[in-house]
């Protein structure tokens, strides 16, 4: 593809798209030091502390080379620059999304998602229109429930079984944490009156002692185990089609809270390909009870798996507890919802040999991310990273704990002082059904008033990064942002606020989809600002965030998505934009 003049190309902005030809070959701007393309008439927020006013920005060979006014930076324009004017639009640096599963995503889109349904009968009209479109006898399977539409969190089998009686149906719930299973799927798993719960898991049962068709945490693979494999091919596609919806957000760097083989696989195919159209750092999910095996599978996924372009297998993941929904997460203080008063949920792991997994891994290079809901787990964690510090001395590895709807007070200036990052789905932390329906009878007032207190934690010092856990929530950053700002629901912008006081700033909540998520990803000063000498990581809204009223943050959108100076998404185009390097 040849490299066009700028005074030959249509004035539409899929014309940046050859600057992904251009940037295949050496710049053609090189020896005049002329920009390769320039974006001019625009807002910037630069993430920059004190930064003077920008309204313009110069990219070269997949490097800012100029920040500025339309003046400022109208010196590096050359005969072969591509210059837009984009009046009305926000320039940011590339969005992060720390906690993500695309792959996940990719095969819920690609099966028979329940996402987003808003009544049982919705979703039991989905569940039949899959089973009746499919042929034979295997699963009806795929994800995305809502459980806050079941009285207790707890979806009988006897909804499924309406649909099929034959036939097994099994369904994981959005948060990832609860499955439905009907008759025949419990029965195909051998689950019966007298299976025991697996350790780390809960076959919910009706009074009589039958299974009622919910499954919690590792209860889920007595039914999973059986389910067909994707193919690697299959998975391919799901992840190509996940990271164009990835770009399509204004994010251009992510962290992958949850790989394995085949999501390494999965990733290494485009990556040697040159298709990775995002920065990914895995998270190798490993076993807290088994330091030496967690050990030995990060180190040999790392090994099988370095050198690829974009990719890189340097964390580890741990799931620490559950979530509330199951009475899953630990607690420092017990349920209120069972008979006993004395359930307080389960952590997955005693804490010496959590001590010794986080110790073994940060001792060999590893981040650690801990999935963390309850506020025991929190503390159990927090020791662990403790632990790994007497052990190991201080280093630069950002432990990260994710989640986080609770935490005790008396632990939140523990994350500055072991620099430990807090990442926040904040899409989560404003009352919806699941807090006011759910949370709300098993913690009481008090408990949910402390909900997600990333106010808090900014003020004692910690960091505070951005993630959505797509595809449990939504992917746009935007949502998550709003609620930051907001604490309401974002589709309304009204109704109850969750704990004002936990609400951040709006520029707060950028930097931690940009400035913060670049160091929880080592790609400070290099990434996540608008600044010259940063790679060209880049992302244009239609409309000034900064300027607008907070309740309209999400009804924003992005226009482009440059990553490295190449043109990964653009709105006016149809179909995905190849990131050829």
């Amino acid at each position: 593809m040849l490299c066009t003049p700028s005074s030959r190309l249509p004035l539409s902005l899929t014309a940046l798209v050859l600057v992904v030809a251009c940037h295949t070959t050496p710049s053609s701007s090189a020896s005049t030091g002329a920009a390769d393309l320039i974006i001019t008439d625009v807002s910037v927020w630069t993430g920059v502390a004190d930064a003077p006013a920008a309204s313009a920005v110069a990219i070269k060979g997949g490097v800012i080379v100029a920040v500025g006014t339309d003046d400022s930076v109208a010196g590096f324009r050359g005969s072969q620059t591509i210059v837009r004017s984009l009046p009305g639009t926000l320039v940011t640096p590339g969005l992060y999304d720390g906690h993500v599963h695309p792959l996940g995503a990719g095969r819920q889109h690609a099966g028979c998602s329940l996402q987003g349904l808003s009544t049982v009968d919705a979703i039991l009209a989905k569940v039949r229109s899959c089973h009746e479109a499919s042929a034979g006898d295997g699963f009806v399977s795929g994800r995305g429930f809502n459980l806050s539409l079941f009285p207790g969190a707890n979806p009988h089998r006897r909804l499924l079984d309406g649909i099929s009686s034959t036939r097994p149906i099994y369904f994981r719930g959005e948060d990832g944490h609860s499955g439905w299973a009907n008759s025949t799927a419990l029965a195909r798993a051998g689950i019966t009156n007298d299976t025991k719960n697996p350790e780390h898991g809960v076959i919910e049962r009706d009074p009589d002692g039958v299974a009622s068709g919910t499954l919690r945490e590792d209860a889920m693979d007595l039914v999973e185990k059986l389910l067909p494999e994707p193919t690697l091919d299959s998975d391919v596609a799901a992840l190509r089609w996940a990271l164009h919806e990835i770009n399509a957000n204004g994010i251009t760097s992510i962290m992958d809270a949850g790989v394995d083989e085949r999501r390494l696989e999965a990733y290494a195919v485009l990556a040697r390909n040159h298709e990775l159209p995002v920065d990914v750092v895995g998270c190798v999910v490993v076993d807290p009870a088994d330091p030496v095996a967690a050990l030995a599978l990060a180190q040999s996924l790392q090994q099988r798996f370095d050198g690829l372009p974009r990719l890189k297998v340097t964390a580890t993941k741990i799931y620490l507890d559950g979530v509330l929904e199951g009475d899953t997460a630990a607690l420092l203080q017990p349920y209120l919802n069972h008979a006993d008063h004395q359930h307080t949920g389960n952590i997955n792991a005693t804490q010496a040999n959590l001590d010794a997994t986080v110790t073994a891994l940060e001792g060999a290079g590893f981040q650690v991310h801990m999935h963390v809901i309850g506020d025991a787990a929190a503390r159990a964690a927090l020791d662990a990273y403790a632990a790994s510090r007497a052990n190991n001395g201080d280093h630069t590895l950002r432990g990260t704990l994710a989640h986080l709807q609770l935490v005790d007070s008396a632990d939140h200036g523990r994350f500055k002082s072991l620099d430990i990052v807090a990442n926040a789905q904040s899409y989560w932390a404003y009352p919806d059904t699941y807090i006011l329906d759910i949370n709300l009878p098993q913690v009481g007032q008090a408990r949910v008033d402390r909900m997600y207190p990333w106010g808090s934690l900014a003020r004692a010092g910690a960091h505070i990064a951005g993630g959505s856990d797509w595809p449990v929530s939504s992917l746009n950053p935007l949502d998550a942002i709003e609620v930051m700002v907001t604490r309401q629901d974002p589709s309304t912008n009204a109704g109850p606020v969750l704990n004002a006081n936990e609400a951040l700033s709006l520029d707060a909540a950028l930097r931690a989809y940009t400035v913060e998520g670049a160091w929880l990803l080592h790609h400070e000063g290099r990434r996540g600002v608008i600044a010259v000498g940063a790679a060209a990581d880049v992302a244009i809204f239609d409309r000034d965030l900064v300027k607008g009223s907070v309740g309209a943050i999400n009804d924003a959108s992005v226009v482009l998505t440059i990553k490295d100076g190449v043109v990964v998404y653009d709105k006016n185009m149809t179909g995905d934009v190849t990131a050829a390097r």
